[in-house]
């Protein structure tokens, strides 16, 4: 179970678990709300994660604040929990009353799982941005300018739906597909929304 944990939290650490979209032409317009940067936020969601005839979920809370991400993981059934910490010195990994570290969290997937995923990534992509650095293709956007598809370093992203109003500028689910790989992330709760998105804010001028 321990390792099972580590897939998911360092999963998410990338990161890191509706419906149909009308499409423009690939690459519009971006929407009003839309995030730029690399705004702090806090949430909780849910993890699926499949490789082969393997399949896991865990509940999250993760918090990102540009410098630092603090995760908490909980597996299924009460299964256990662990709790993941990166900051500019390194990872650790926090689970059983055993802590491991690393460099980073690609390294620590690795050493744990074999493999790795698009950690950097997967923090852009749960607040509805490509990442700096990656060239993303075949850019799909919804009538509000919204991405809903596209393919970045490998993986093919899916933002299924977004949140409602007066966050719909912030995805609700993403699915992240490679060629060995499938994983789901679900955002339950926004509870501190990257700088940006709240459209409401930007309606009024910065104030409701």
């Amino acid at each position: 179970m321990p390792g099972l944990l580590v897939l998911v939290l360092v999963l998410a650490l990338s990161m890191a678990l509706n419906g149909c979209a009308s499409l423009p032409s690939p690459g519009g317009s971006p929407a009003l709300g839309v995030v730029t940067g690399d705004p702090g936020f806090e949430l909780n969601g849910r993890l699926a994660v499949r490789q082969d005839e393997q399949a896991i979920s865990a509940s999250l809370r993760w918090r990102h604040d540009g410098l630092s991400e603090e995760m908490i993981l909980t597996g299924p059934l009460g299964a256990g929990s662990a709790e993941l910490l990166r900051e500019p010195g390194g990872v650790t990994l926090r689970s059983g009353g055993r802590e491991q570290r690393a460099a980073d969290a690609e390294t620590l997937m690795r050493a744990a799982l074999g493999f790795a995923l698009p950690l950097d990534g997967l923090r852009f992509w749960v607040r509805g941005q490509t990442a700096p650095g990656e060239r993303a293709v075949r850019l799909q956007r919804d009538t509000l300018g919204r991405l809903v598809s596209f393919h970045e370093a490998g993986w093919q992203v899916s933002i299924v739906g977004y949140s409602a109003e007066p966050l719909a500028a912030l995805p609700r689910r993403i699915d992240v597909e490679s060629d060995t790989l499938r994983v789901r992330l679900v955002i339950d709760q926004w509870l501190q929304p990257p700088a940006g998105a709240d459209t409401s804010m930007l309606a009024t001028g910065g104030s409701k």
